[in-house]
């Protein structure tokens, strides 16, 4: 089985990732490519990772898979993958997939979609903090005088929801592209809208496509009946399923 992950971010998909990974001969990334995607407009990297998947699944070499290496948690699990003897759940997990679902259905119909969904406040403050830009104290103060010095923009924190020309925000080559963007008055508003948009999307999606799209709320992940659910969702036999640790999901107690 594939099965690909989605949720908007800080939304608990690398719980998710967790839960998959523990079941036999098993492997799930978390956000394998995002160097190749977009959030729209690039059908052939998403196309070309599916058929990829499948080919792993009917017994072709792992290591023929195209991978973003410069990210460490995708090189670990790259590497896990090229020494698996046997392969029958591979996948990956990564909110730029939203866009791509029914490119994916029409290249392979038995794909599983697994969408995590969090409390909407939590979620935006979440993005907040991830999107600061963390510097030790000393480090900021050196930043500081060398933006002056150089007159350069020092910045304290990105923007991927919204176009901008670098000015207040710093861009970033890789994770500018693989959000929507939204016109709003601040980047809070914008991220409102973001996570307004995903899952008004979502749920079409899910009714559409009922039988391989699943949206569920993620404070469930720690419930063992939704865990039984899922993987038998994604076709993991009951006898052979393996189930994390109580409370895996820290992340929808905190920011």
């Amino acid at each position: 089985m594939i099965v690909i992950g989605l949720g908007s971010g800080r939304s608990g998909t690398a719980s998710l990732a967790k839960l998959i990974n523990a079941q036999h001969d098993a492997l799930c990334f978390h956000e394998m490519n995002p160097s190749c995607v977009r959030f729209h407009g690039t059908r052939r990297p998403i196309i070309n990772t599916i058929e990829e998947y499948q080919r792993i699944l009917d017994g072709g070499n792992s290591s023929e898979l195209t991978v973003d290496l410069s990210r460490p948690v995708a090189a670990v699990a790259y590497d896990k993958l090229c020494t698996m003897k046997s392969v029958k759940l591979i996948g990956d997990i990564a909110f730029y997939y939203l866009s791509y679902v029914e490119d994916i259905l029409t290249v392979n119909p038995n794909v599983r979609f697994i969408c995590l969904k969090r409390n909407k406040e939590a979620t935006v403050r979440s993005w907040l903090k991830k999107s600061e830009i963390q510097r030790w104290r000393s480090k900021k103060i050196a930043d500081k005088l060398s933006a002056l010095i150089t007159r350069q923009p020092y910045y304290e924190s990105r923007n991927f929801w919204q176009e901008h020309d670098g000015t207040e925000w710093e861009k970033d080559l890789v994770w500018d592209k693989c959000f929507p963007k939204f016109d709003a008055n601040n980047k809070r508003e914008a991220i409102e809208q973001y996570w307004d948009f995903y899952y008004s999307e979502s749920e079409k999606i899910a009714q559409k496509y009922p039988e391989v799209f699943r949206l569920i709320q993620t404070e469930s992940l720690n419930e063992r009946q939704q865990q039984v659910a899922l993987l038998d969702f994604i076709g993991v036999a009951q006898k052979e399923m393996v189930f994390t640790d109580a409370h895996i999901h820290k992340l929808a107690t905190r920011d």
